[in-house]
């Protein structure tokens, strides 16, 4: 397994390169945890925490708006007056791009091409790259518009969540 994070971590520095390119972020953190990794950039204004879970073989890609220039997590309970300031790349694409949003990898069966042993993690992390930048691009630029939308939703679904 260390072998896939050290995989993951220098596939995922390459692949989101242009976080620290174009938009000026900065490589924060890159560090195991319990069955997957992360990895955070952030710049003056926005982060981006990429997860990889080793068993759901799924990257998850969040955008935080900084919080007086640190970057904050979410709380785990979601409540209607709840100050939300992270979500989720899958959100931002289900209101701007759904067609683009990406399964985890098991999901495609063992013949994908995100299996191949040479090119799937990259191609993988690749998608999610490309995603988020031609996507949520204003957002990385610090323009946090979408969010009062996405917050709409992201407490939509957890209400419904919560009453089921």
């Amino acid at each position: 397994m260390a072998e896939v994070a050290s995989d993951f971590d220098q596939v995922v520095k390459e692949e989101f390169e242009y976080l620290i390119k174009e938009y000026g972020f900065s490589l924060v953190k890159c560090r195991d945890v319990a069955g997957g990794y992360e990895i955070l950039f952030t710049n003056k204004t926005t982060g981006v925490l990429i997860e990889y879970e080793f068993r759901e073989a799924y990257l998850f890609v969040t955008v935080y708006r900084l919080v007086n220039a640190v970057f904050v997590v979410d709380p785990g309970i979601i409540e209607p007056d709840t100050v939300l300031n992270g979500f989720s790349l899958d959100d931002i694409l289900a209101v701007r791009n759904p067609d683009t949003i990406i399964k985890p990898a098991y999901e495609y069966g063992a013949d994908s091409e995100f299996y191949n042993p040479e090119t799937g993690l990259r191609l993988y992390v690749h998608k999610f790259a490309e995603n988020l930048k031609h996507n949520a691009s204003d957002t990385l630029r610090g323009d946090f518009q979408l969010f009062g939308k996405l917050d709409k939703i992201v407490k939509e679904r957890a209400s419904r969540l919560a009453n089921s």
